[in-house]
């Protein structure tokens, strides 16, 4: 490889070096935008969480109203107290 560095012209060099830090800001440019990927998809997560935890919410409520309209089961032991008097 040395020799080959021997016989660059300056304006070869240039050029090489221009390629260098091109391919160095691309690739800083690329790895810029996996982060702000990365950070969507921390938020896109953490807005499911939040999506699902008002979904659980809202299925407890209602499974509670509905609950609450249902006639309990009469309890064992009150019915034993009824036939025992």
């Amino acid at each position: 490889m040395p020799m080959l560095e021997n016989k660059m012209t300056p304006e070869m060099k240039v050029k090489a070096r221009f390629n260098s830090n091109a391919k160095s800001v691309h690739l800083q440019r690329l790895q810029d935008e996996i982060d702000k990927l990365a950070l969507l998809v921390n938020e896109a997560k953490r807005q499911s969480d939040r999506i699902q935890a008002a979904a659980d919410a809202l299925g407890d409520s209602v499974f509670a109203d509905l609950e609450a309209t249902i006639l309990p089961f009469p309890d064992r032991r009150s019915r034993q107290k009824k036939t025992d008097a």
